[in-house]
């Protein structure tokens, strides 16, 4: 009773704040907290559709590619977390998912059985993946080229279910008929174009690894600045050389010396941040301008 005469009020629970809710286990396993894998998982499939044109086969597989991540999410999650009270709270959308994806990877696969061929690829790059987040790395860098190649794999996927699987297997035998696509100068036509295509999608993903560890967890290590700036300075110049000979758009060349550049002075300025006001770029920033990148990567691809 307080000295007005009036009874005291019990406190109310505060509500949960967004950073509590989202490292709620049973949430967590619902929605990945990756948020620049979204990209990963839509960019490679347009490159794919670019070069091959649109199948309608697409509307199952892409459900089931965009399933089997949240699966691959769901299972990370469970792998990591040593609470049997934790788990248990993981275990429904660990099921959902597996089976989402199972069930329309079924369909898709009868639908167009020539996609069997590319569980020859990926699954050992999901095993190693796998492994790392056994292991507790799921953030290392070997996990993140790993589930970065699997993912830049979906463009020549795409564009296989596009020519119906024709090419061979994985697309390196003689094809039936000309197939879509081809440089500039019509040096490569076909797979050849496409494995180039998902060649650089794979190298510009890739070396978003490196380049987030820099700017975030891997701040003021010098060492991963310099070899990430060397890997895109690398590509810039095979790029480079291949715009000359006619294989390659010279836009996507320049594109390749602006990420070159971004990947030197985005972690130069983030670290001056961090030193002068204790203040980094916020995540979203950084995913602003990775937007506008993959935007410059389709359209200079496609030109």
């Amino acid at each position: 009773m307080l000295a007005t005469g009036k009874p005291r009020q019990t406190e109310r629970p505060k509500p949960p704040t967004q950073e509590q809710i989202r490292r709620q286990p049973g949430r967590k396993a619902w929605v990945p907290n990756q948020h620049g894998a979204w990209s990963m998982l839509v960019l490679p499939p347009i490159v794919g559709w670019i070069v091959g044109g649109f199948s309608w086969v697409n509307l199952l597989f892409l459900p089931a590619w965009w399933g089997g991540y949240l699966t691959y999410w769901s299972w990370s999650q469970w792998l990591r977390t040593r609470s049997a009270r934790k788990r248990a709270l993981i275990m429904l959308p660990l099921l959902v998912y597996t089976g989402w994806t199972a069930s329309l990877a079924l369909i898709t696969l009868l639908v167009a059985p020539y996609l069997i061929q590319w569980a020859v690829p990926l699954a050992p790059l999901f095993a190693i993946a796998l492994h790392q987040v056994w292991r507790g790395h799921e953030r290392s860098l070997l996990s993140g080229l790993s589930t970065t190649t699997a993912a830049s794999l979906m463009a020549a996927v795409t564009y296989s279910l596009a020519v119906r699987g024709d090419g061979g297997f994985l697309g390196l035998g003689t094809p039936s008929s000309p197939l879509p696509g081809a440089s500039p100068s019509g040096a490569l036509t076909g797979w050849s174009w496409m494995w180039l295509a998902t060649a650089l999608t794979a190298a510009y993903f890739g070396g978003t690894v490196p380049y987030i560890k820099s700017m975030i967890r891997e701040r003021f290590n010098y060492t991963l600045l310099a070899g990430t700036v060397a890997a895109h300075a690398v590509v810039a110049v095979v790029t480079w050389w291949l715009a000359s000979s006619g294989m390659l758009p010279w836009g996507h060349a320049v594109l390749w010396v602006v990420l070159t550049v971004r990947s030197l002075v985005m972690p130069l300025w983030q670290w001056q941040l961090v030193r002068a006001r204790h203040r980094p770029l916020r995540p979203g920033t950084m995913g602003i301008v990775e937007v506008f990148m993959c935007v410059a990567f389709l359209v200079t691809i496609s030109v």
